[in-house]
């Protein structure tokens, strides 16, 4: 009798242990507040040329202007993620929405939300795979945006490096409905968001462990 009770004891601790694992909520990993919402697809913004997301852009910057409405930056910023990025238009504008985000203290605040809810789109199983492919846009938007920042922050760490840190945490993969998705528009399967941020973070441990090896060898 004794034993069973103990025996019980230790279940009981084990389980309420796993419910309460960080890793199985994503909300633990993002801090979220208010969802973004955009009626545009990668689909559908792909389509669309320099000149078409920068006037697509100003018309958020200037809703927030006239309106005061912040959520209108934060929908200019997961528009301009949410576009594949071969042409390289994303460094030409997001400065129109990131910097008064800046000078309102909300910049991460938006990345954070943007990040979050694309985690948790790509973990949905009811998330169409139009949907679960945006979603992985942004995740490799903002890798590739965040890469050059997190090369410098290797020793000091920030902001930049925490979101690539836990991209790479949250073990996205690709559904069935996002490869079928993706061989239907012509896109490489190629590696998950996760998968890509973990390639960074080993390249930046084999440095590291270079520097100390020369730091050693100086000292020796």
């Amino acid at each position: 009798m004794h034993k069973n009770i103990i025996i019980a004891g230790l279940l009981a601790f084990v389980l309420s242990a796993c419910s309460s694992s960080p890793s199985s909520s994503t909300n633990s990993s993002f801090n979220m507040v208010e969802t973004i919402q955009i009626d545009q697809t990668y689909k559908s913004l792909k389509l669309l040329d320099l000149d078409q997301m920068t006037d697509l852009l100003y018309e958020k910057a200037n809703d927030y202007k006239r309106n005061n409405r912040v959520q209108a930056l934060r929908e200019g910023v997961m528009i301009a993620f949410s576009r594949p990025n071969e042409e390289v238009i994303l460094d030409k504008i997001i400065s129109i929405v990131r910097s008064p985000l800046e000078d309102l203290g909300e910049w991460e605040a938006t990345v954070e939300q943007m990040v979050g809810q694309s985690v948790q789109n790509l973990k949905s199983d009811s998330s169409s795979g139009t949907d679960q492919v945006t979603a992985s846009v942004i995740l490799e938007n903002v890798l590739s945006e965040f890469k050059p920042m997190f090369t410098k922050q290797y020793q000091s760490g920030g902001f930049e490096t925490s979101i690539i840190e836990r991209i790479a945490a949250s073990d996205v993969r690709f559904s069935k409905q996002a490869v079928q998705e993706k061989k239907l528009n012509q896109m490489k399967s190629g590696l998950t968001p996760s998968q890509l941020a973990q390639k960074l973070i080993e390249i930046k441990n084999k440095k590291l462990e270079e520097q100390r090896e020369a730091e050693k060898k100086k000292k020796g």
